[in-house]
């Protein structure tokens, strides 16, 4: 893992230092930099594989066709490296970047649908005058872009790209518009107008004289249907497939230890890499500590921390709990500036939390269960679906009941909250409800918050559009169910959870691997029936069936918790303070997006349990904290 940063056009040599100083956060063994003519790449090392001079970037091939500067891991390349070997390439060293180098110098792009991994990178081919991005194609690894008069940049992190002159940091409407509603910015799109993100499974290309162009080299999701296994053989391949994923990304040169929240992906993972390493103690997880009863309560969901003890105790492995209050909960601009964008999940300060213990522990490296449940159906709105086959095909009228009856629940039941959210948009067509439940505040109770001249630049347009965009694209014949899921890894997982875990993990100099997201495990994962995913109204009925025998019961069979803090149980006391004196020295308002007024409007609702709407509120708090820290210039 790495950071990486550069540009192709005419800017001044003094740009890439800059750039590089930018990330050097991401790469606390080393920083490298490349220039010729009118291209630079910079690069800022963690080394995890291959800890010599040998691996240092920015790297060229042997005959000096391509350089490169990456930031990932490839997992398989130990069979590329053999498979080039007997092909007569002598290697240098022992690392994946000098595997990918030569692989690039030789076949070009026909290699990226070879590559098993997570990464984010810039080639530069001298001859052809052409330099390519990549993203993988889960979206691991972030990669954002600009152009400007002067030509293109790219950086891993969008603070990389603030010294880069002529980037319009004005707001984007519809990205600003998605972190109140659903938390992130989807698809391409940032806080700023003119920085995008590069998308999964994308490549760009610059070259001299030309546009740049998009393309895909990833397969696009639900291209195959799904596969015609029996339940037992697809258990039993479920679970081959989980063990090499576990094997393959355990591969490190210094000490790796993992996320252990006492759910089922993490425990998975854990059980396996014991396995795999033959000793608990070569595994040392991490935790959070128990929230405050009352405020967990008020969540509606389960105490994590008995059942990480329990896993840790049966594997014989450390288990080290990390307080809330090391969180630093109320630092929202450290937040912010760390994630780059206004992403307003308590999630994230906890990955930088057990990020931080592990490396003042020594652990480099933490294996992660993010993926599982938007690979094999473990969310609360996957059940939330399979609830409208008694309700979904009711007449509108009925629907808009059903929506109206439940529309003032109280919102301080975490029951009744859910209900009146699985309803709030009932007599809606089908791909606009399916897209609803991803929402945590509707549109029409965000805009009141908005200014008026924002508010009309934002127009018609809402963050779900690009969602419902989505799906009008997929093939006949695709379930709701694999709809939903193909909503949940184009841009929830990708936009959202993968975004804060690289960010939070790199900020502390640690390199967060997701098994469950391996390549291989994920096709396989993709084809599977919708009753082999929720089976009975049990969620990832497949993935427990293959676990059945290897995680403890009482961790299969319990209820499901977020990973996070209990953000309702404390908001009023930590960040409504907080709102309330911005709106009343009139820095909301001077933002250009918000109406003071309208925010404390909305946060007296929520008090009262009108509303919930205590993320999109802490929103208002990021997405205030980052229009100051960036893009006031």
């Amino acid at each position: 893992m790495c950071g990486i940063a550069g540009y192709f056009g005419d800017f001044t040599p003094a740009l890439l230092p800059e750039m590089g100083a930018a990330i050097a956060h991401r790469g606390p063994d080393g920083q490298g930099a490349w220039a010729e003519g009118r291209v630079g790449l910079a690069h800022a090392r963690l080394a995890i594989i291959d800890l010599s001079p040998a691996g240092a970037q920015p790297m060229a091939s042997a005959d000096r066709r391509v350089v490169v500067t990456f930031n990932g891991e490839i997992y398989n390349f130990r069979e590329l490296r053999d498979r080039l070997t007997s092909e007569g390439v002598t290697f240098r060293g022992s690392s994946d970047t000098e595997v990918l180098v030569e692989l690039l110098a030789r076949f070009g792009e026909k290699c990226l649908p070879w590559l098993n991994g997570i990464f984010a990178f810039a080639a530069w081919f001298p001859a052809e005058r052409r330099m390519i991005l990549v993203r993988d194609a889960a979206g691991v690894k972030p990669l954002y872009w600009t152009r400007t008069a002067a030509g293109y940049a790219f950086a891993s992190e969008i603070k990389a790209l603030r010294p880069v002159p002529g980037i319009d940091w004005s707001p984007d409407p519809v990205a600003i518009a998605s972190y109140l509603t659903l938390l992130y910015a989807p698809a391409d799109l940032t806080p700023a107008l003119g920085v995008r993100k590069l998308q999964p499974g994308e490549i760009m290309e610059w070259k001299d004289g030309t546009a740049s162009v998009i393309r895909r080299f990833a397969a696009r999701p639900n291209e195959q249907g799904p596969h015609d296994l029996s339940t037992v053989d697809a258990v039993e391949a479920c679970r081959s497939y989980l063990q090499q994923a576990v094997r393959r990304q355990l591969v490190s040169d210094v000490p790796i230890g993992g996320f252990l929240s006492g759910g089922v992906d993490s425990t998975a993972l854990a059980v396996l890499s014991v396995q795999a390493l033959g000793e608990g103690s070569r595994y040392p997880c991490f935790t959070v500590a128990s929230p405050i009863e009352s405020l967990r309560g008020k969540e509606g969901i389960a105490d994590d921390f008995p059942y990480a003890q329990l896993a840790a105790k049966r594997l014989g492995i450390p288990l080290y709990a990390v307080s809330q209050e090391s969180a630093a909960i109320q630092d929202v601009d450290r937040l912010v500036w760390m994630l780059d964008e206004p992403t307003p999940d308590p999630a994230a300060f906890m990955t930088y939390a057990i990020s931080r213990a592990a490396r003042e522990r020594g652990v480099k490296v933490l294996l992660s269960g993010a993926g599982g449940d938007d690979l094999f159906s473990g969310y609360r709105r996957h059940q939330a679906l399979q609830s409208e086959r008694y309700w979904g095909w009711w007449p509108k009228p009925l629907r808009a009941g059903l929506r109206q009856l439940t529309s003032g629940n109280s919102q301080t039941n975490p029951l009744s909250r859910r209900l009146s959210k699985l309803f709030a948009h009932a007599d809606a067509e089908p791909d606009e409800r399916l897209a609803s439940y991803f929402l945590w505040l509707g549109h029409e109770a965000m805009l009141p918050m908005l200014g008026a001249d924002f508010r009309e630049t934002l127009g018609h347009r809402r963050s779900t559009d690009l969602l419902t965009g989505s799906l009008a694209n997929l093939p006949e014949g695709v379930t709701r169910l694999s709809r939903m899921l193909h909503l949940d890894r184009s841009f929830f997982l990708a936009s959202h959870n993968l975004n804060y875990k690289d960010k939070m993990g790199m900020a502390c100099g640690v390199e967060i691997r997701v098994p469950l997201l391996d390549a291989d495990l994920a096709s396989f994962a993709e084809r599977l029936t919708d009753k082999q995913r929720i089976h009975g109204g049990e969620t990832k009925y497949l993935f427990r069936r293959a676990l059945r025998g290897l995680v403890p019961n009482e961790v299969l069979d319990r209820p499901k918790a977020g990973f996070g803090l209990p953000l309702r149980g404390f908001f009023h006391e930590v960040y409504g303070p907080q709102l309330r004196r911005l709106a009343a020295e009139g820095r909301l308002d001077g933002t250009g997006v918000f109406t003071g007024a309208g925010v404390i409007a909305l946060l007296d609702a929520d008090r009262r349990g009108e509303v919930d709407a205590t993320y999109p509120l802490l929103g208002v708090l990021c997405i205030e904290s980052w229009l100051r820290q960036f893009a006031q210039r």
